[in-house]
C-alpha cells in the first residue's frame, strides 16, 4: 500500500521503500528504522493516518494474503448482515397501513419512520467508520449490531407514533455499520486487486436484494394474523442477536492490527514498532479523529462529495420506485397487492445479472492496468461510461409504459434493467473510493454515504408528493430527464479524477 502522507509525517520519513501490494517478506527488516521515543497517534489526525499507513512495511501478514476461502467466507457473512439490515427500510413500507390504522397520522408523517431510518444510516457511519479505521472492525460490528437488536425492541413495543419514529432513527444509526464497515472490510481483504470488484459486487447485491425482498416479506408478516406489526421488528431482534454472537468469532480484518499481531509473534518487528501498530483507539484521545475525519473527507475531497450526491439521487430513485409500485401495478394495471409486492423481485434479478457481469468489468480494469502500468481508480468507471446511460433510459421506459395501456411486464422488465444499471454504477463508485482512500476506507465510505442517505430520505417524502400530485408517467419521467445531466459526472471523473486526486493529502498516490 502506497503512502498517503509521504514526506509530511513523522512515521513516513523513516521509510526507505514502498510497496504497492503484498510482498514476499517482512519489509520492516529491510528498510524501516524505528522512530525514536513513543509515538502518540492522538496528537494529530495526520499522524494517525501515517500510523495506519505503516502496515505496508509488514504486508507479508496482510489479510489480503489469507486463503481465498477465509476471505470470501468473512465477506459472505458480512454481506448477509447488510441484506438483513436493509430489509427494514422496505418492510416498514408494507406496514405503514397498519401504523396508520393503529395511531393515525398522514402518509407523510408515517413515512418519517422510513426516512429517519435512512437518515440514521447516514449518521452512524460518520462515527463508526473512523472508529473501525483506527480501533478495528470486529468489535464495532458486534457492539453496533447488538445495539440494533436492542433498539428494535423499542420499535416493536412503541407506545405511540413519535416513539416508533424515534426508535426507527436510532435503529438505522446502529444498523448503518453494515453499510460503511462492510465496504471497509472488503478493502482490508482485497485491496485494489482485480478480484476486489467481484467482492464489492457481492456487497452491492446484498444491499439491493435486502430492500427488494423487504416489501414481500413485510406484506407476508402484516397479512398474517398471528404475527402483525410488532413482528416486523421482533424478527430483527432475534436475527440481530444471532449475528452479534456469530461476529464474536470472526477474526479482525483491519490490516494494522492483524499485521501487528502476526508480525509480533513472528518477531519481525521490534517492540516499539509493534506497539505503534497495535495501538488501539482510546475514545477520548482519538475523539478528534473520529469526529472530524469523515467530515474532513466529505468537505475537502470534492470527488467524494459529488459521488455521494449522485448516489443519493440514484438511491432515492429506489424509494421513488417503491412509492410508485402501488399506483403503477395495482391502480393502473389491476394487480393484487401481493402481486404488486412481488414485482420488487425484478431488482433481485437485475443485481444477480450484475454479479455475473462483473468479470467483464474486471477484464477492462485489468486491461487498463496493463496499459498504464499501475492500478487507476478511474478505471473502475470504464464500463460505466456506457452503462450509465441505461439509468435515465430505463426510468423513461418505466415512466411511459406505466399507465396501464401497455402490458405490466414492460415496467417490470424496465425495473429489472434499472436493478442492473443502478447497482453497477454504485459498485464502480464504491470501488473507486476504496481504491483512492485505502487507509481510511470506512471513513471515506461514510463521507460518501452521508449525502447519499440524506438525499434518499428527502426523495422518500418527495415520492409521496409526486405520486399524489402527478401521474405515474410524469413523476418518473421528470426524474429520468434530470438524470441525463448527472451522467456527465461519471465522464468528468473518468477523465479528470486523477488530476483532482493529485492535490489530495488523503488520497492514495499512484
Amino acid at each position: 500500500m502506497a503512502s498517503v502522507m509521504e514526506g509530511d509525517d513523522p512515521v513516513a520519513k523513516h521509510k526507505t521503500g514502498s510497496s504497492s501490494g503484498p510482498s514476499s517478506g517482512p519489509e520492516m527488516e529491510k528498510g524501516i528504522v524505528a522512530p525514536e521515543g513513543p509515538v502518540n497517534p492522538a496528537q494529530d489526525p495526520d499522524t494517525t493516518i501515517a500510523i495506519l499507513d505503516l502496515v505496508k512495511a509488514n504486508d507479508v501478514h496482510h489479510p489480503m494474503n489469507w486463503p481465498a476461502w477465509k476471505r470470501w467466507g468473512i465477506i459472505a457473512i458480512y454481506c448477509s448482515l447488510q441484506m438483513f439490515v436493509t430489509l427494514t427500510s422496505t418492510t416498514y413500507v408494507s406496514a405503514e397501513w397498519l401504523i396508520q390504522e393503529k395511531w393515525g397520522g398522514s402518509t407523510q408523517v408515517v413515512t418519517l419512520g422510513q426516512s429517519l431510518f435512512i437518515v440514521g444510516n447516514a449518521v452512524g457511519p460518520a462515527f463508526m467508520g473512523p472508529l473501525s479505521d483506527i480501533g478495528g472492525r470486529k468489535w464495532v460490528y458486534v457492539a453496533s449490531i447488538t445495539a440494533y437488536a436492542i433498539l428494535n425492541f423499542g420499535t416493536a413495543y412503541a407506545r405511540n407514533l413519535p416513539m416508533l419514529i424515534i426508535f426507527m432513527f436510532l435503529a438505522g444509526t446502529a444498523g448503518s455499520t453494515a453499510l460503511s464497515n462492510v465496504a471497509g472490510t472488503i478493502a482490508d481483504l482485497f485491496g485494489d486487486v482485480d478480484g476486489a470488484g467481484q467482492a464489492m459486487a457481492l456487497f452491492v447485491v446484498s444491499a439491493n436484494v435486502g430492500p427488494s425482498l423487504g416489501s414481500p416479506v413485510g406484506g407476508w408478516i402484516t397479512d398474517n394474523e398471528s404475527l402483525g406489526l410488532k413482528w416486523i421488528f421482533l424478527i430483527n431482534v432475534i436475527i440481530g442477536f444471532g449475528y452479534a454472537i456469530i461476529m464474536c468469532f470472526i477474526p479482525e480484518t483491519l490490516p494494522r492490527l492483524v499485521i501487528a499481531e502476526a508480525a509480533g509473534k513472528a518477531g519481525a518487528v521490534d517492540a516499539n514498532e509493534a506497539a505503534i501498530l497495535r495501538s488501539k483507539v482510546n475514545v477520548l484521545q482519538e475523539l478528534r479523529f473520529v469526529a472530524t475525519m469523515t467530515f474532513r473527507i466529505m468537505f475537502t475531497e470534492p470527488i467524494v462529495l459529488c459521488l455521494g450526491i449522485y448516489n443519493g439521487f440514484a438511491y432515492g430513485i429506489l424509494f421513488l420506485y417503491l412509492d410508485g409500485v402501488f399506483d403503477v401495478f395495482v391502480l393502473n394495471n389491476g394487480l393484487s397487492d401481493i402481486s404488486a409486492d412481488l414485482t420488487y423481485l425484478n431488482f433481485v434479478v437485475g443485481v444477480l445479472v450484475l454479479f455475473a457481469f462483473i468479470p467483464v468489468q474486471t477484464w477492462f480494469y485489468a486491461r487498463d492496468r496493463k496499459a498504464h502500468g499501475h492500478n487507476r481508480p478511474e478505471a473502475r468507471f470504464a464500463v460505466s461510461l456506457v452503462t450509465v446511460w441505461l439509468f435515465p433510459i430505463t426510468l423513461l421506459w418505466f415512466a411511459f409504459t406505466s399507465n396501464g395501456k401497455t402490458s405490466y411486464w414492460s415496467p417490470v422488465v424496465a425495473g429489472g434493467v434499472l436493478g442492473f444499471a443502478d447497482p453497477l454504477l454504485w459498485l464502480s463508485m464504491l470501488n473507486y473510493i476504496t481504491d483512492s482512500y485505502p487507509n481510511v476506507a470506512a471513513s471515506a465510505i461514510a463521507a460518501f454515504l452521508i449525502p447519499s442517505f440524506i438525499m434518499a430520505a428527502a426523495l422518500a417524502h418527495l415520492g409521496v408528493l409526486m405520486f399524489d400530485n402527478m401521474s405515474t408517467t410524469w413523476a418518473m419521467a421528470t426524474i429520468g430527464f434530470i438524470s441525463f445531466g448527472l451522467c456527465a459526472l461519471i465522464y468528468f471523473i473518468y477523465f479528470f479524477g486523477a488530476k483532482i486526486r493529485e492535490r489530495s493529502k488523503l488520497a492514495k498516490s499512484f
